[in-house]
């Protein structure tokens, strides 16, 4: 029983999510864009989170301690500051990333619902 209640589920999400782009411009107008923001909210979040824990976020706090230590391109700061930076940037990125990808999601899902734009954390955004 638990399994075709599942399955139901999960086939009628299926087709909602495949009908509902083609309502974007028009038509249902805010439920389009409330259904846009929501996808876009479920894949950006863990897209932000990695985004920001493996790349961003320790990179940032990297350079950050490294310029506090003394000098930005000395060696030992450097090192010192990717020693203590890239796990505390690692920690910090997941759930800053997370909330980045979500307001991220929310508000170009439900300007721009279903749009490229609107699915993809950029590495140039703040």
């Amino acid at each position: 029983m638990k399994n075709k209640v599942l399955s139901l589920i999960v086939a009628f999400g299926l087709s909602l999510g495949m009908t509902i782009p083609s309502y974007a411009d028009g038509g249902l107008g805010d439920v389009a864009s409330l259904f846009g923001s929501g996808t876009a909210t479920l894949v950006d979040a863990p897209q932000g989170m990695l985004v920001d824990s493996l790349y961003r976020s320790p990179k940032k706090t990297w350079h950050t301690l490294a310029e506090k230590f003394g000098d930005e391109k000395g060696l030992s700061e450097n090192v010192v500051g990717a020693l203590l930076g890239i796990p505390i940037g690692f920690a910090w990125g997941i759930p800053a990333g997370a909330l980045r990808g979500a307001k991220h999601g929310m508000g170009t899902g439900w300007e721009k619902p279903f749009s490229k734009d609107s699915f993809i954390v950029g590495l140039g955004e703040k």
